[in-house]
């Protein structure tokens, strides 16, 4: 049994998938495939049961991968101590974030945090929606993540960073195009699309139409599909104001007269769980920056 074969392990058990488990940790499928099969035949224990590519701990699998984690994670705690003593901190960290903000937030951030503090941590950004991001963070697939807040996950802290604008959206041949601001109560005779009810930025937008019984559709997941639907058709959208707008030549920006006009985008980061000193410090980095307080999910 080797170091190398723990770390296998705990990613295989974490993503419960062999391709993509072997494409997280740069190795082949089979050589991931023959050292699980190499510890399995040394413990003279089955850990997984295997349904093609696709795997589920056993009950004994269960029991070693807390052993694993524990044992891995005492590990790192001494290397982190070592590289603090030493003043070498770098380390690598994952961050699973919503597509909005990887056109500009995002980016900023990191070369900020490179530039002012830790020039030697390496970045491994991931996207996906709000659901995906946090469960990557409560499979420890993700150190932290940015995205919508979530009710009942105890477990996860969020931090509010930042907040985006919500606006209407129209093509430059659209009867509302002329207009610079705009009343929800002004928008009824319109068809209009928005995000998906099932995204939490989609429950955003229904509470906010709610008063006014507005009929829309609720279909999309992102920016750039609600702005090539617009473009290409007479549909009015209510969506985030994000860089992504910004390919769209003949999208027209209406800002909402109305309260409460804007979605709120946090940090997220799992408070049960060793984390390495790197992920520590761009956490507070990002706590600092953010300058409002931390808010927790209830139970």
């Amino acid at each position: 049994m080797n170091l190398n074969q723990l770390y296998y392990f705990r990613k295989l058990a974490q993503l419960q998938h062999f391709t993509h488990a072997a494409k997280e940790l740069y190795i082949t499928q089979p050589s991931l495939s023959g050292a699980i099969s190499s510890l399995e035949e040394e413990l003279g224990i089955e850990l997984f049961h295997r349904q093609g590519r696709k795997i589920k701990l056993t009950k004994y699998g269960k029991v070693f991968y807390q052993y694993v984690c524990n044992s891995l994670g005492e590990l790192e705690k001494g290397i982190d101590c070592l590289k603090e003593s030493s003043g070498i901190i770098g380390g690598i960290i994952d961050i699973g974030c919503i597509p909005t903000l990887c056109g500009d937030f995002l980016p900023n951030i990191v070369n900020g945090y490179l530039d002012t503090v830790n020039s030697k941590t390496k970045f491994n950004i991931f996207t996906g929606m709000t659901l995906d991001v946090i469960e990557g963070i409560k499979s420890e697939k993700y150190d932290i993540g940015f995205c919508s807040i979530l009710e009942n996950e105890p477990n996860i802290e969020f931090v509010p960073i930042l907040t985006q604008e919500l606006v209407l959206v129209v093509n430059d041949k659209h009867p509302l195009a002329k207009e610079k601001i705009i009343g929800l109560q002004d928008i009824g005779d319109y068809p209009l699309i928005t995000y998906r009810q099932s995204l939490p930025i989609g429950k955003t937008i229904t509470e906010l139409l709610k008063p006014y019984n507005l009929h829309v559709s609720y279909d999309f997941d992102d920016e750039i599909t609600i702005g090539g639907m617009v473009c290409s058709t007479n549909v009015a959208a209510i969506t985030a104001r994000t860089s992504f707008l910004l390919q769209f030549h003949k999208l027209k920006i209406i800002k909402l007269d109305t309260p409460n006009n804007t979605r709120t985008v946090y940090m997220a980061y799992n408070n049960n769980i060793y984390h390495t000193m790197a992920v520590k410090m761009f956490a507070d980095y990002m706590i600092k920056k953010s300058k409002i307080r931390k808010i927790k999910t209830a139970n």
